[in-house]
């Protein structure tokens, strides 16, 4: 991870080391919250007088707070404005107080990021709405995004990425792979990760390559959402299935012929999201030529193969620890760390021939 140097600098001006500054602008940026056991997995170091010093130098300065958790631990929440404001980052949500959920979600992200530091996290909404819109050229509508009411009355801020979950480019990938991710920070259902892939879902489609990270403490949904995730695409895919593209056409032929009042609310609902999946040139003249009588829905599907996005997919369990042992009485079995596999088992099914579950 490549840290600009006048930032390291800047928060070194307040007394810490290389390493320590190096770790703040790390917290800073991705999750606000941290622990002992973070800091010294970072500085590849051993528990003792190092962090110790860290952490008081910290709480006399007024930069961060401490949280007492289970087992005499505690958990850092870094707070201070001028910290923020030395790095440009004053304004992020990671300063203010948080349910403990939402700070075992930012432990587990911060767990995550310390497996890869080799790679270039996007750092902010900015930089990551600049990429997909400037870079790859896809539209704003199909990113996640909020809408927030202001303070004026009928007027609206629409976010994008509010979840900050860790996302990083894939390096040397031509066409540029960026790779995804949710953060289960021990939830007993998938509800969360449904409502976060159909958020997505929209941008998913006009990517020609999606690589997703399922990062959790413990397994025990694993399969279950590698079901949820692989069971969209391949849904989405499928030209036949509800909502695919021959549904999708019928419907479109049919509203714009002026009969949009004979369809159902569920059909009306069905086309505004397949709208969205089925954009693009490519999928358009395809439309016009069926439209037209050129030709039939057989071609539709044989032609449609070729246009699908995206073209390949793949699902990564990411076994974090995740501080747990801070926050349960009797904390499940942790994960082993995932070891990397020699293969890459493929996804079988009609339509998902090239959808892998990688082991990275």
């Amino acid at each position: 991870m490549n840290i600009p140097r006048m930032y390291t600098i800047a928060l070194g001006s307040f007394g810490y080391t290389e390493d320590e500054a190096r770790f703040l602008y790390l917290v800073a940026t991705h999750s606000g919250y941290f622990t002992c056991q973070q800091f010294i997995r970072f500085i590849n170091g051993k528990p003792g007088k190092r962090s110790l010093t860290f952490v008081q130098k910290l709480l006399e300065k007024g930069h961060a707070s401490a949280r007492p958790c289970l087992r005499n631990g505690k958990v850092y929440h870094l707070f201070a404005r001028n910290l923020y404001e030395a790095i440009g980052k004053d304004n992020v949500r990671f300063r203010r107080r948080h349910s403990t959920e939402y700070i075992r979600t930012r432990l587990a992200a911060l767990d995550f990021i310390l497996g890869k530091l080799d790679y270039s996290f996007f750092e902010t909404e900015q930089t990551k709405v600049h990429f997909f819109t400037e870079q790859l050229g896809i539209d704003r509508k199909y990113l996640p995004a909020k809408r927030y009411a202001g303070a004026i009355r009928e007027q609206f801020t629409d976010r994008y990425f509010v979840d900050k979950f860790p996302m990083y480019l894939l390096p040397n990938a031509s066409p540029p792979v960026v790779s995804f991710s949710f953060v289960d920070p021990g939830l007993e259902s998938l509800d969360s990760f449904q409502t976060h892939l159909h958020a997505y879902f929209p941008l998913f489609s006009q990517l020609s390559s999606v690589r997703f990270h399922y990062v959790a403490t413990r397994d025990a949904f694993q399969d279950r959402a590698k079901a949820a995730f692989m069971g969209l695409f391949q849904r989405h895919w499928n030209p036949d299935g509800p909502g695919g593209v021959v549904d999708f056409f019928s419907l479109r032929k049919q509203v714009e012929g002026g009969e949009a009042h004979k369809l159902s609310t569920a059909d009306l609902i069905t086309h505004a999201e397949a709208k969205v999946k089925f954009s693009g040139a490519g999928i358009d003249n395809l439309y016009q030529k069926w439209r037209s009588g050129q030709v039939s829905f057989d071609q539709v599907r044989k032609e449609y193969a070729a246009l699908r996005r995206p073209e390949t997919v793949a699902f990564i369990f990411s076994p974090v620890n995740g501080q747990v042992a801070l926050f349960e009485r009797h904390p499940r079995a942790l994960v082993k760390p995932l070891r990397k596999s020699t293969t890459a088992p493929a996804f079988t099914g009609d339509f998902t021939a090239k959808v892998t579950s990688a082991q990275r």
